[in-house]
């Protein structure tokens, strides 16, 4: 059944049973991926996904329900099941269901000339960056996860309200990890571009980058424990952003967990720290015009010179502060209940370059790789004790690689500690409806353990 029709239906059906108000939120996507290895198709997959929530307000409380699939039998499953669901709810915050009266942003996120990409010709881009990679060096030992994925997604809000939005966007990444060994020891880097436009993914570079960083590891020894001055790589610092973002969660914040209870308009970082939560970044990962409310979408600083601005609120939780929605509500999947997330969630850069850094710190650490980011960190304290590896910095330059330490402290302690920025902000892949960005970190101290 088309999903008008079907949204038609079910809107009557949901009037006739005493909904006072009630919305559909509907996703279709399809994704693509393949995985190579010495030369050959290692794994291949095309999925599609497609899904519609139902919420209705049955008496005073919300009822949810949801299906994969669009027909007469659906719809008396998900008025019946919305109604179980709202006469068992016990929480007694107001949900809402919004009546979209915003202006709402324009944003492209969809590349139609994606969309005629082949999967043969994924396949072969997949193929040359594994060649590529292995002929950048002889210490080659094996590429690893060499993989080019695509996927495009649709989401379709509508109420009865008179709320009624879709947006579309679609993406593409390659990515590759190369193995390099001299004298039995072994060491391994990465590499990856998201984008969607498949003319900007550069195996050649992304080889190079990789097998690089690989070989630049090589000899690496561990350094003695001790408190030094460091600086986490971008891609890094982002993926610990990626950590830590819930302590900004409005949720979070109001359920006590978060440390941030009370700090709004208090300096919680060092005042070089800018953080950014912008739906609206051109070419942004994450960039849409609207959340999963329907709330209109807008740029706004987290984080201000040091100075915590705002939480991130959906409808619920900011009815709760008395304040408006930051846009932010976000459904992990269309089964989902309604939840918080950022978009684009960077740190503003600086304007000093990586070596411009290194000049300013003198002596410590570069840290370019940690592991253990799931079960070595708590969102909640933001405590953190993570391997990692990277390079000893003496003098302003790099003077040896480290391997086999570990970086452990604070995540609203870091916020504080940091010193300089760097100028060369980069993304991560994107997570579900967020990407986080980071340039390059200079911190005043940071406990590393090592011999």
């Amino acid at each position: 059944m088309d999903i008008k029709d079907f949204r038609d239906k079910l809107f009557e059906r949901a009037k006739k049973e005493g909904f006072l108000d009630y919305e559909i939120y509907y996703v279709n996507g399809n994704s693509f991926r393949v995985t190579v290895y010495e030369g050959e198709i290692d794994q291949y997959s095309v999925n599609t996904d497609r899904g519609l929530s139902f919420r209705g307000l049955y008496g005073d409380k919300m009822g949810y329900s949801y299906t994969e699939i669009l027909d007469d039998e659906a719809l008396e499953m998900l008025i019946k099941n919305a109604k179980e669901n709202a006469m068992a709810i016990e929480d007694e915050d107001i949900e809402i269901i919004y009546e979209g009266k915003d202006i709402y942003p324009n944003v492209n996120s969809y590349n139609e000339e994606l969309e005629k990409v082949d999967a043969s010709e994924k396949i072969n881009l997949a193929l040359r960056l594994e060649k590529e990679t292995k002929a950048k060096s002889k210490k080659i030992k094996t590429v690893d996860d060499c993989i080019v994925a695509s996927g495009r997604g649709e989401r379709y809000i509508s109420n009865s309200k008179g709320l009624d939005l879709r947006h579309v966007s679609n993406i593409i990444y390659a990515m590759v990890s190369a193995v390099v060994e001299e004298k039995e020891k072994v060491n391994t880097a990465y590499s990856f571009k998201v984008t969607n436009d498949i003319e900007e993914i550069d195996t050649e570079k992304l080889a190079e980058k990789a097998v690089t960083e690989a070989l630049s590891y090589l000899g690496a020894k561990s350094l003695s424990s001790g408190k030094y001055k460091v600086i986490i790589r971008n891609d890094v610092m982002a993926d610990i952003l990626g950590t830590f973002w819930g302590i900004f969660s409005a949720y979070n914040v109001q359920k006590g967990m978060s440390l941030l209870k009370d700090k709004s308009g208090e300096n919680i970082a060092s005042d070089v720290i800018t953080l950014i939560d912008d739906p609206l970044l051109e070419k942004g990962l994450a960039s849409v015009p609207f959340d999963d409310e329907g709330v209109a979408a807008y740029t706004k600083d987290v984080i201000k010179n040091g100075v915590l601005m705002t939480y991130l609120y959906n409808l619920k939780t900011a009815k709760k502060d008395g304040v408006k929605s930051t846009g932010n509500a976000a459904k992990a999947s269309y089964a989902s209940s309604m939840g918080t997330s950022p978009s684009n969630f960077y740190i503003k850069p600086g304007n000093n370059d990586l070596q411009g850094l290194f000049k300013n710190m003198g002596e410590g650490v570069f840290i370019t790789e940690v592991q253990g980011l799931h079960s070595g960190a708590n969102a909640v304290s933001g405590d953190f004790s993570l391997g990692a590896k990277g390079f000893l910095i003496k003098n302003g330059a790099v003077e040896r690689p480290i391997e086999q330490i570990t970086i452990a402290g604070n995540f609203y302690t870091l916020l504080h500690d940091v010193v300089e920025l760097g100028s060369d902000l980069e993304f991560g892949i994107p997570s579900g409806n967020s990407c986080f960005g980071s340039p390059a970190v200079l911190i005043k101290e940071l406990s590393i353990a090592g011999k």
